[in-house]
């Protein structure tokens, strides 16, 4: 059941409790894929419980043909910015080969 308007906590859909109990991962996988918060209704109303995405979950992988798109329209200066932060990263931590000797 999805209710599209906001509400009290300014959450978009509503979701019950039923259909958060018989399928909690299926919720979850939603907020998360959508970004959107729902609020938690018991017998259609609102019970004040939200289900928010947390902003510090790791991002989705994205396929090779779209970070292309992204990486090709990137300007000169979020390229640089870019490099940098990659070889920031890498900073102590140097490549090697897992099955060369004494590596």
């Amino acid at each position: 059941m999805y209710v599209y308007q906001r509400n009290v906590l300014g959450l978009v859909h509503a979701i019950g409790t039923r259909e958060l109990k018989q399928n909690p991962r299926a919720v979850i996988h939603r907020v998360l894929d959508s970004g959107d918060g729902v609020q938690v209704t018991a017998y259609g109303r609102p019970t004040g419980v939200g289900i928010v995405p947390d902003g510090s979950a790791p991002q989705r992988w994205v396929t090779g043909s779209a970070l292309v798109r992204h990486l090709t329209s990137m300007g000169s200066d979020e390229a640089a910015r870019l490099r940098a932060g990659v070889e920031a990263q890498r900073e102590g931590d140097p490549v090697q080969d897992p099955w060369e000797p004494g590596a």
